[in-house]
């Protein structure tokens, strides 16, 4: 075969392969651009939801530290403990007598 033959071939070949390539290389590449685009929205969202969270454990610290739910805890057990105490009820039955 003539030499301008087998360039001329050996061109067309690696051109056609050149587009194939190119062609494939754009196809993943939109692909890789949708899958980043959906993982930045799932970020996001994951963001969101971590401030709500945070947001939501701070007032849960406030609530338990400065509303003094400790304190009301106590307050409240020590309360009914000694309204149920032997002597309390012996008190109100015989108030209850007495009446």
């Amino acid at each position: 075969m003539d030499e301008v033959l087998l360039t001329n071939v050996f061109f067309i070949i690696t051109g056609t392969a050149v587009i194939i390539c190119t062609m494939l290389f754009c196809v993943a590449l939109f692909y890789v651009i949708k899958i980043v685009r959906t993982l930045r929205r799932i970020i996001d969202a994951i963001e969101a939801g971590a401030e709500v969270i945070a947001e939501d454990m701070h007032q849960i610290r406030a609530f338990f530290t400065q509303d003094g739910l400790i304190a009301r805890l106590i307050a409240m057990v020590a309360g009914r403990r000694r309204r149920s105490t032997r002597t309390g009820r012996k008190q109100a039955e015989s108030e209850d007598i007495d009446n």
